[in-house]
Formats: C-alpha cells, structure tokens, sequence
C-alpha cells in the first residue's frame, strides 16, 4: 500500500480527534471526557480556529495512521516586508505499530513544504525528549536567539 499524506478537511475532524484520543490516553496517560466527547470538542476546536490551524494526515490504504499540525503565528510586519509569518509544529503522532516507517518524515516534510511555499519565515517545534533527533535529521536545528518562560 502507498503513503498518503495530505491537509485534513473539516470533515476530518473525527480522524484527527480518535489519532489524538488514542495517542493522549494510551501513551500520555490523560484521563478525561469519553472518546466522542473528546472528538466533539476537537470539532469545535478546529471550527473555532480553521484560519490559525491546519492539520495534516497521513493515510495508508485509506486508514489514517498518522497526524501532524501547523499553528500559525501572523507576526507584526515590517517595514520591507509587510507579510511575516511563522509557525509552530505541533502534535505529530503516529501509531506505535506504524512508526519506524518514515510516516513521521513524510508529515512533517509535507508541512514544511507548504510552508515554506507559502512563504513562512520559520518553523519551531518544541520536541520531546525522544523526538529530538529525529527533527534535527529533517534539517530543525537548535535556535540561537529564542528563550522561553515556562509557567508550569
């Protein structure tokens, strides 16, 4: 079968939210809302920020195995260039019995992709532990110039 990753629709909605449930309760150990309360959440999350947040899925055999999300940030324009744009890489998973595949690589190159065609000036992500190594192989290198104030 062949990888496929694309943008997620609105009517994607119900995937996005059963890979994230799966993902935050098997591996995160969070408890809360049942898995359909959670999805009508997610739902209404997406609505609410369609203009800031695009999702991506990856599909193999038409079953999604596979996500990745890009928040963006409209930063304050300059002078030369009015139009500045950044944006976080968030929430990439892929199912524990898929991973090792190159789905992970296949999300988050599709993201970069866009954004760099879209005209982004960069791309943070904020990985796990586990995680590093496998960003800086996408070619994220560490920042020089950020620092950050953690509340919790």
């Amino acid at each position: 079968m062949s990888l496929e990753v694309a943008r997620a629709g609105v009517g994607d909605a119900a995937v996005l939210a059963a890979l994230r449930f799966r993902w935050r309760t098997e591996e995160a150990g969070e408890t809360g809302p049942s898995a359909e309360e959670y999805a009508a959440a997610l739902a209404e999350w997406i609505a609410a920020h369609r203009a800031s947040h695009v999702a991506y899925l990856a599909r193999e055999g038409g079953v999604a195995i596979g996500e990745a999300w890009r928040a963006t940030v409209d930063r304050v324009p300059g002078v030369a260039n009015p139009r500045r744009y950044s944006a976080f890489v968030q929430a990439v998973y892929v199912a524990p019995e898929q991973r090792g595949r190159g789905v992970g690589a296949a999300l988050v190159g599709r993201l970069v992709e866009e954004a760099r065609d879209e005209g982004f000036d960069y791309l943070v992500v904020h990985p796990s532990r586990r995680s590093f190594a496998f960003y800086r192989r996408l070619g994220f290198a560490d920042a020089d110039r950020a620092l950050e104030l953690r509340f919790s």
